[in-house]
């Protein structure tokens, strides 16, 4: 930690915010973490909190482009990661210094004007269920299953749900 500037806040709006400076690395990055996961879900809705991690990526009011964020990330030797965990959803990016600035106000736009634009919610859908059915096959999914299923009922761990696919149809229309 030689050389680095480590600093602890709380913003006006109550985002905690943890900073590190280094001013000897090539990139900057950024993550995010809301307190909202797959244990949140509605029942009628199962995968909602991934759903909605997929849906951030694809355009906000001020970069409508559904595909211009993850561009502009490559364009400057960066890359993107995003997972929904049972208690949180994570978003993280990593860039080349001199597009940090610009990379940053395009992903604070995901939590300031995300446009969950309609065109997008079937093939978004699809892709929940496909990383659903993938995660199947994981021996560590399985466990992980199982456990749920012979656990605790009192605990927040919901049972096991099938997959998003089946609401692709329906969802669009109900909102």
């Amino acid at each position: 930690m030689e050389g680095r500037s480590v600093e602890k806040l709380i913003l006006h709006n109550g985002l905690k915010v943890f900073l590190i400076s280094d001013p000897g690395v090539d990139q900057s990055a950024a993550g995010v973490a809301v307190e909202v996961g797959s244990w949140n879900d509605p029942e009628q809705y199962p995968g909602m909190a991934h759903f909605c991690e997929h849906m951030l990526f694809m355009g906000t009011g001020a970069y409508p482009n559904e595909f211009e964020y993850m561009q502009f990330i490559t364009d400057h030797g960066g890359n993107v990661n995003a997972f929904t965990a049972t208690d949180r959803t994570c978003y993280l990016f990593s860039i080349n210094n001199d597009g940090f600035e610009e990379a940053f106000d395009r992903f604070s736009h995901f939590f300031i004007d995300p446009l969950f634009s309609p065109n997008c919610i079937n093939r978004e859908l699809h892709a929940v269920d496909q990383e659903h059915a993938k995660n199947i096959e994981h021996d560590g999914w399985r466990q992980y299953m199982i456990l749920k299923e012979t656990g605790n009922p009192s605990t927040p761990t919901p049972p096991f749900r099938p997959a998003m696919l089946k609401l692709s149809l329906e969802f669009p229309n109900r909102h």
